[in-house]
Formats: structure tokens, C-alpha cells, sequence
């Protein structure tokens, strides 16, 4: 690996030391990570991750996929413009900023979104809600029942499969919380919000807080935030500590 590559991504990996990891992923096959998310500056590529490397995901992006070469005329092998239906229309690709703890030396980087899979924590997957998936998850704490066993809350970020915009990282966020007595899931907590990564939890003992930025009904990037507090029982609740929008007084 080059000196000034390796010194681009420690210098990466401190821009973004301070941000939560959002999701856990795992490469599904030997990826190329890079300093920025484009596929097409090969001069930008660290090195090689391995496959089933997992890695801390931090941030995503979405960016245009490089077009494809004109089409040639085989008569003169000049350039000609395909007919308008036949256009490709523009493709996407996603990607993610990424904390590599298994290789050091490259701290931080690009990956290739499409190749990596979210180890979604096995006890929360089958809870998602119908017609979406989960995109991150945060613990939040746990619960532990009179026979000794316990299990972990979580905060859950989900988009939209069908509809969605693509655009965002989340389309709604909500809690699913262990009951000790049921030794099961439940959902105290459920908001329909749309913003990006990064979400940031704070706990401290049985008291915390998360923090967001979503879109409010204006379009406008709003700052949000709700109280988490556990009682002695396990049981979790949620209280919003801001408004969902600034509204005007009625007149």
C-alpha cells in the first residue's frame, strides 16, 4: 500500500472517529476500498478487503454509475448515439464509509455498497416491519427476566423496499424493546421520519437519549431528539423531547 494512501485513509478514519457506527456489514467478496465513492478513480483504491470481512458503516452515499461506452457503427466504426428506445436510463450505485478494525493500516474507506451484506442481529431480524427493511440498528441496553436470561432493546432504522426514496438512509425509526415477561419483542416506539445517517445514541445507566435529522413535512432538514428511559423492570419508554416541526400560530 502507498505511504500517501494509507496516510489519506488514517486521516479519513479521524474526520469520522466521532460518528456512531450505523450498521454492521460483511464483504461478500474481496472489494477494492477506497479513499472516495467512485468506482472509476482506480488511482483512489487502498487496497483489498478480504470477503467476510465485517465492517463498521458509518455513512452512505449515492452516486451516479460511470455510463456506458457509446455504441459504434460497424460500417465506419464511428461513434453513433443509440435510439432513444434503447437508452440506458442512469443507474445508481450505493456506497458506504466504512471503519476497518481488522485492517489497521487502512483505517477507513469507500466500499462498494452492492457487495456487502448487513449482519442484521439475528434476535430483531424477523421483526421488521412489513414492506421494508432494516438499514441500522443502535443497542440501546437490555432486559433480564426472573430465570436469569436476558435480552437487548434496539433502536431500528428502516426504508421503504418499494417507493422509498433512494436517496435516504431511513423512512421510519422505531424501538423494539425486550419484555422479560414475554421473553419477545414489542415496539413502544414507532415514528415515520426520513433522513440520513448518522443517528447518535446516548445512554448512560438507564437514561439516554438518541438524535436524528429528518425532513419535515417542508422538505427542511430538522433536528430531533426523544428521552429513553428503562425502569427497574426492564420495561423501556420514550418521550419526545422535539417538536417535529416548527408551525406557525394559528391565526
Amino acid at each position: 500500500i502507498k505511504a500517501d494512501l494509507v496516510e489519506a485513509s488514517r486521516r479519513l478514519e479521524a474526520e469520522v472517529r466521532p460518528i456512531q457506527t450505523q450498521a454492521l456489514g460483511r464483504s461478500k467478496a474481496t472489494l477494492k476500498l477506497r479513499l472516495t465513492p467512485d468506482r472509476a478513480a482506480e488511482e483512489q483504491v487502498i487496497t483489498l478487503v478480504p470477503s467476510g470481512t465485517l465492517l463498521e458503516i458509518v455513512r452512505r452515499e449515492r452516486r451516479p454509475r460511470p455510463a456506458t461506452p457509446l455504441l459504434f457503427n460497424e460500417s465506419d466504426n464511428s461513434p453513433s448515439t443509440p435510439p432513444a428506445s434503447l437508452s440506458p436510463e442512469q443507474k445508481y450505485d450505493d456506497w458506504y464509509l466504512v471503519r476497518t478494525q481488522s485492517l489497521p493500516v487502512a483505517p477507513a474507506g469507500w466500499i462498494y455498497g452492492g457487495s456487502v451484506n448487513l449482519e442484521v442481529p439475528p434476535e430483531i431480524v424477523y421483526f421488521v416491519s412489513t414492506g421494508r427493511r432494516i438499514t441500522g440498528w443502535h443497542k440501546l441496553g437490555s432486559a433480564q427476566d426472573t430465570f436469569g436470561r436476558s435480552g437487548d432493546h434496539y433502536l431500528v432504522l428502516e426504508h421503504r423496499v418499494v417507493g422509498g426514496l433512494d436517496e435516504l438512509d431511513f423512512d421510519r425509526v422505531k424501538i423494539l424493546a425486550y419484555d422479560p415477561l414475554t421473553r419477545n419483542y414489542l415496539t413502544p416506539f414507532q415514528e415515520d421520519l426520513s433522513g440520513r445517517f448518522p443517528v447518535t445514541v446516548s445512554m448512560m445507566g438507564n437514561r439516554g437519549d438518541f438524535a436524528l435529522t429528518a425532513a419535515d413535512r417542508a422538505g427542511s432538514p430538522r433536528a430531533y431528539r426523544y428521552q429513553i428511559d428503562l425502569d427497574a423492570s426492564g420495561i423501556l419508554r420514550v418521550a419526545r423531547l422535539a417538536p417535529l416541526s416548527n408551525r406557525s400560530p394559528r391565526r
